[in-house]
C-alpha cells in the first residue's frame, strides 16, 4: 500500500473526474493548506515577536503574504532554498547585525568560533571532504542564526571568502513570517550566508496547532502536507549529509525555543523521533557531530559560546538523547564559570537540563 509519503507531493490520488474536476481538486488542496498554514503561522509570529523579541523581530507586513510571486520564504511549496548572496557587500550587511546586536561583545563570539575551527582544523577538513551537523541550544528564537553568523566571521579570518554553498541552516518555517530590521529573517539575512532547510516542528512555539485548524477534512490534508514536507527535508538533509564535498548543517535539535519550568529554570525540549533519526543515519554516513552551547548576550551582556566533543557514532537513534544532555552540562558549567565573573548577569545563575524522556 502506498504511504502519504510516497505519493505525489500535490496530495493522495483522486477519483477520475476529468481534468477540470482534477485541476479544481488541486486548486481547492493547495489554497486551503497554505492559506491555512498563512494564517496559523502568521498568528504564531505576531506571538513571538510581541513577548520577548519586540526589539529584535516583527511580523512581515500581511501584504507581503498575498503578494506575487510569493516570497521563497513563505513559499509552502519549497524546502530547500539555496543561498542568495548577489555581493559581498549584501552578505556583510547580514552579517553586520552581529556588531549590531552584540556590540563590543562580538569580538569574543568571533573569537570562540575562529579558536574551534583552528583546533579542530575544521575549515581543512571541510575542504577535504568530510561533512558536519552544529546541533545547538536555542535558549533564544534567534541563537542557532547567531552560530551560522560567528561561523562565517570565523571563515572570513581563515580566508574563506564565502562558505555559504557548503553552509545549510536548517529552521523551522515560522521564521519566513518574521522581519529584523525591515530584513525578511529567511530571504534578506539568513540566505545571505548560508542554504536555507525549512522544516515543520513537531513541538513548542513554532509548531503547527492544529486545534487551531477546525475544519477536520483541511485538518486531515495540512496533517498529510506538513507530513510529506518533513520527507523532503530529510531527504535533502540526507543528501547532504551523503555528498562526496563537504557541507555543514546548523540546527537546533530541540527544535523551537526552550521552555522555562515553574521555577524559571531552562528546559530543553527533547530531541524528536525524526531529528533523533537524521543525526544517526548522518553520523552512519561519516559525518560528524558537535554539540554547541551559544547563550548569547546583548550590547550589555556578554555571550557565553562553548563546543562539545566531536561525536562520530551513535549506537541508536535513540543515543542521540545524549547530545542533548552534552548541551545541558555544558551549558551548566560554562553558565557557573561566568557567574563568578559576572556575579550582575542573572541569567547566568539560571541552570539548564534536558527534557524527560523514556529509554
Amino acid at each position: 500500500m502506498t504511504s502519504d509519503e510516497d505519493r505525489p507531493y500535490h496530495g493522495p490520488p483522486k477519483p477520475d473526474g476529468g481534468l477540470l474536476h482534477a485541476a479544481a481538486d488541486q486548486l481547492h488542496e493547495m489554497f486551503g493548506v497554505h492559506r491555512q498554514l498563512d494564517r496559523v503561522l502568521y498568528e504564531s509570529a505576531q506571538r513571538v515577536g510581541g513577548i520577548e523579541f519586540e526589539t529584535i523581530f516583527n511580523p512581515i507586513p500581511r501584504a507581503a503574504i498575498a503578494a506575487t510571486p510569493r516570497k521563497d520564504a513563505i513559499n509552502h511549496d519549497q524546502a530547500f532554498l539555496r543561498s542568495t548572496p548577489m555581493s559581498a557587500a549584501e552578505t556583510e550587511g547580514s552579517l553586520a547585525l552581529l556588531e549590531i546586536l552584540h556590540g563590543e561583545f562580538a569580538a569574543a563570539n568571533v573569537r570562540a568560533f575562529m579558536e574551534f575551527t583552528e583546533r579542530e582544523k575544521f575549515f581543512e577538513r571541510l575542504v577535504g571532504g568530510q561533512s558536519f551537523i552544529f546541533v545547538g541550544s536555542h535558549l533564544e528564537f534567534q541563537d542557532v542564526g547567531f552560530n551560522l553568523g560567528y561561523l562565517t566571521r570565523a571563515a572570513q579570518r581563515h580566508g574563506y571568502d564565502r562558505i555559504d554553498t557548503r553552509t545549510t541552516l536548517m529552521i523551522g518555517r515560522l521564521l519566513g513570517y518574521l522581519e529584523v530590521m525591515g530584513l525578511n529573517v529567511i530571504d534578506d539575512v539568513l540566505r545571505k550566508a548560508a542554504n536555507v532547510l525549512k522544516t515543520f516542528p513537531v513541538s513548542g512555539g513554532e509548531a503547527v496547532n492544529e486545534g487551531d485548524i477546525t475544519d477536520e477534512d483541511l485538518n486531515r490534508r495540512v496533517k498529510n502536507f506538513r507530513r510529506r514536507q518533513n520527507a523532503r527535508t530529510r531527504s535533502e538533509f540526507m543528501n547532504l549529509m551523503t555528498s562526496d564535498h563537504g557541507h555543514i548543517v546548523i540546527e537546533a535539535g530541540s527544535g523551537s525555543r526552550d521552555a522555562k519550568d515553574a521555577h524559571g529554570f531552562v528546559v530543553m525540549e527533547p530531541f524528536a523521533s525524526g531529528t533523533r533519526e537524521d543525526l544517526y543515519e548522518a553520523v552512519r554516513a561519516g559525518a560528524s557531530i558537535y554539540p554547541v552551547f551559544g547563550d548569547y548576550g546583548d550590547r550589555d551582556e556578554p555571550s557565553i559560546v562553548e563546543f562539545g566533543p566531536e561525536i562520530r557514532q551513535l549506537r541508536s537513534p535513540q543515543d542521540a538523547h545524549g547530545i542533548g544532555e552534552i548541551i545541558a552540562g555544558m551549558g551548566n558549567r560554562a553558565r557557573g564559570a561566568a557567574s563568578e565573573r559576572y556575579p550582575d548577569v542573572r541569567r547566568f545563575k539560571i541552570p539548564i537540563r534536558y527534557g524527560n524522556y523514556e529509554d
